[in-house]
């Protein structure tokens, strides 16, 4: 029989970061793959060439096989931190197996309401793609039922939050919001895949932080990190490589390199931060940079222009966070809506104290009234202000 453990005494701990995760996932995350209506998108299916349907068939299929390897093979982690009594950190991954079941939910709505595709899809899933989510992934997770190391732990961690949800999984947003941008086909679609690729965005901060806090706890786990991320670049870039070699031409002006360097330069933000972990020797206080803030006024602006699909970039280390409405980011200048907000804003503000202005200044609602609207929210005297004033 084993041991009966009381209850933990004293207080949640809500000012760290997987609560704040916590919360945000109650109040973000709350979305329902049944309720989205696709019927324009059945219809709009067809208005898609041979090639062009290929592409986000073969994209789909991958995003469902992952989501169906991540599910399975998350809770080592939970087994993991649940040992360690991280009640914090239990409640938050709660909230993340639940998100990936939804996510599976939604990828295989798709393909049975959307693409009509039931049967066998697993030609789409490459070698390269076979060897990360059906070898390495499950391999490295496992591993935690009898080696939970931080050393271990930190090895999961990079193939399953930074190699699989960071690189792979921002390049194929990356492109499914390329593809769909510049019309209105396949707005439930849009609406999911914004719907998930936030749900993503928490799950990616909770693994910067756990590396960030493993990387205190052992010495060899910042070995362990580099080397595994060292080993794993080749397979990474052949997943992404393999895609495109199915293709000539690339539809929807997909480009290879493009694809791989906003993948790495995303990758590199991230890494920068677990680096400045290392030489200052103490776990990150809340996620890396401004993500926190960015990704609280994205979810506000999500839910007040639903169902557009919102998508935030900075281009490079520019100064600048573009969130794109509707377009996916891959709109020419001026042909679609969106917000600009400064690195000072999110910088030195609260995403209360944001959001608080962008409602003031009536953001979502100019917004949604002009197709073509650019609005400019940058700090001036200590306050946050909107350009043009309304």
């Amino acid at each position: 029989m084993t041991e009966v453990r009381p209850a933990r005494t004293g207080t949640l701990r809500h000012d760290a970061v997987p609560m704040r995760l916590y919360h945000e996932a109650k109040r973000l995350g709350a979305w329902d793959p049944q309720a989205l209506d696709l019927s324009r998108d059945a219809e709009d299916w067809s208005r898609f060439s041979v090639a062009e349907r290929d592409v986000l068939l073969r994209l789909s299929v991958m995003f469902q096989a992952a989501e169906e390897s991540m599910t399975r093979d998350l809770l080592p982690l939970l087994v993991a931190v649940t040992r360690e009594e991280r009640l914090e950190e239990q409640l938050f991954l709660a909230t993340f197996l639940a998100d990936e079941a939804k996510h599976i939910e939604f990828f295989r709505r798709i393909l049975d309401a959307v693409c009509r595709q039931s049967g066998d899809l697993q030609r789409y899933q490459t070698p390269s793609f076979r060897r990360l989510f059906s070898e390495r992934l499950p391999a490295a997770m496992q591993r935690l039922l009898i080696d939970p190391t931080p050393a271990a732990q930190a090895d999961a961690i990079v193939i399953y939050s930074l190699v699989g949800e960071g690189v792979l999984g921002d390049a194929g947003y990356h492109a499914f919001n390329t593809a769909l941008a510049g019309g209105d086909r396949l707005p439930g679609f849009r609406a999911g895949l914004a719907r998930s690729q936030a749900d993503e965005q928490r799950h990616l901060a909770y693994g910067l932080f756990v590396l960030s806090r493993l990387i205190g706890e052992g010495p060899d786990v910042w070995q362990t990190i580099s080397a595994r991320m060292e080993e794993l670049l080749p397979l990474t870039l052949g997943i992404v490589s393999e895609f495109f070699e199915s293709y000539d031409p690339m539809p929807f002006g997909l480009s290879l390199e493009d694809t791989v360097q906003d993948a790495i330069a995303r990758f590199a933000t991230r890494w920068a931060a677990l680096e400045e972990v290392k030489q200052r020797g103490r776990p990150l206080a809340s996620p890396p940079g401004a993500d926190q803030v960015v990704r609280d006024i994205q979810g506000w602006v999500g839910d007040q222009l639903h169902p557009a699909p919102i998508e935030v970039r900075r281009e490079g280390t520019g100064p600048v966070y573009t969130f794109h409405v509707g377009s996916g980011g891959a709109a020419p200048e001026g042909q679609a809506s969106a917000l600009l907000i400064t690195e000072e804003v999110v910088a030195h503000h609260s995403s209360e104290d944001v959001i608080a202005a962008l409602r003031v200044h009536r953001v979502p609602e100019r917004l949604r009234a002009t197709k073509r609207a650019r609005l400019t929210c940058l700090s001036a005297g200590g306050k946050i202000i909107v350009q043009p004033p309304e």
